[in-house]
C-alpha cells in the first residue's frame, strides 16, 4: 500500500469513527465557528452557501450576522433593529425584517427598503416562486401575507401568533408556538399541531432543497415531517444539546446554533466505513 493510500485510508477511518446516520445520509461534524452569544433564526443562501442568522447578546439585544461560506463572519448593517431574515432562493434574494419594515440585502452588503415600511417586523418567510411574503409585527406577532411585488398588504388572521415562519413548496405554512409546531395546509384556515414532535421543546422546521421537511428540537433529535398527514418521525440525532436554531444548505449539509457557537456537519450519499479500495 502506497503512503498517499495509508493516508486516505487513515482519513475514511477516522470519517468512519465519527460518522452516523440521520434519514437517508451520513453526517460527521466538521467544525464549530465561534460567535459571541446566541445564533436564532437560520436560513441559507443555497446558491452562495452563506447562513444568515440573528445574534442575541447576553444583554438580548440582537444583531443580524452572515457567516459567509468561506468561514468568515460578517455582521449586517441596517437602519434601526435587525430581527430576522428570509431567503428567496428561486431569485437570489435575501430579505432582512427590522423594526422599521423589510429590506432587500444586496450582494456587495447594503439593504434597500422593500416593504411594510415603518412596522416592527420581527419575523417573515416568502414562497418558493418569490410571489407571496408572510410577516410577524410586534407586540402580538400579528401575521399578515404581502404580494404584488411588496406593494399589497392584508392581515392574515389564520395565523394569529407567529414565530420562525416557514413555507413548503406547496405553500403549506409552518410557525412555532411555545416551541410546538403547527401547520397552516394551503387554501385552509386553521392551523393544526404537527403529531409526533416533542412538546415546548422545538427549534423551528427547516425546508430542504429537495422539498424535504425537517424539524428539530433542542436535543437535536432531527424529524421528518409529512405535511399530508400532518405527523412527523424521528430520524435521528447529531448528538448535541442546547440547540437553538439549525439550517440546511443545498447539499444537506446541516448547521446547528447554540450558545456561542454554530457547529456544522457535512453530508455524505455513502457510509465512510465502507470498505476503502485502491
Amino acid at each position: 500500500m502506497t503512503r498517499q493510500s495509508l493516508l486516505k485510508q487513515l482519513t475514511q477511518e477516522q470519517l468512519c469513527a465519527k460518522s452516523f446516520k440521520v434519514h437517508n445520509l451520513y453526517y460527521s461534524f466538521t467544525e464549530s465557528k465561534n460567535v459571541s452569544g446566541i445564533p436564532a433564526d437560520m436560513n441559507v443562501h443555497w446558491k452562495t452557501g452563506n447562513v444568515y442568522y440573528t445574534l442575541i447578546s447576553e444583554e438580548m439585544k440582537m444583531s443580524l450576522q452572515v457567516l459567509h461560506n468561506s468561514g468568515e463572519i460578517e455582521a449586517i448593517k441596517v437602519t434601526g433593529l435587525g430581527q430576522s431574515t428570509a431567503v428567496d432562493n428561486l431569485n437570489d434574494i435575501v430579505y432582512i425584517a427590522t423594526d422599521n419594515g423589510v429590506y432587500k440585502y444586496k450582494d456587495d452588503g447594503t439593504v434597500e427598503p422593500y416593504t411594510a415600511q415603518g412596522e416592527d417586523v420581527m419575523y417573515l418567510a416568502v414562497t418558493t416562486d418569490g410571489n407571496t411574503m408572510y410577516i410577524a409585527t410586534w407586540p402580538q406577532n400579528r401575521v399578515h401575507v404581502i404580494f404584488n411585488d411588496g406593494k399589497k398588504q392584508e392581515t392574515f388572521p389564520a395565523i394569529p401568533n407567529g414565530h420562525g415562519l416557514t413555507v413548503d413548496m406547496r405553500n403549506n405554512i409552518y410557525f412555532v408556538a411555545s416551541k410546538t409546531s403547527y401547520i397552516l395546509k394551503a387554501e385552509t384556515t386553521v392551523p393544526i399541531k404537527i403529531k409526533g414532535l416533542p412538546n415546548d421543546k422545538m427549534t423551528g422546521i427547516f425546508v430542504s432543497r429537495s422539498d424535504e421537511v425537517f424539524g428539530m428540537d433542542e436535543d437535536s433529535n432531527m424529524f421528518l415531517i409529512d405535511p399530508d398527514n400532518v405527523s412527523a418521525k424521528f430520524v435521528g440525532a447529531f448528538g448535541v444539546t442546547g440547540v437553538n436554531t439549525f439550517g440546511m444548505d443545498s447539499s444537506d449539509n446541516v448547521f446547528i446554533g447554540v450558545k456561542e457557537a454554530i457547529k456544522r456537519f457535512n453530508a455524505l450519499e455513502k457510509s465512510p466505513c465502507d470498505e476503502y479500495v485502491d
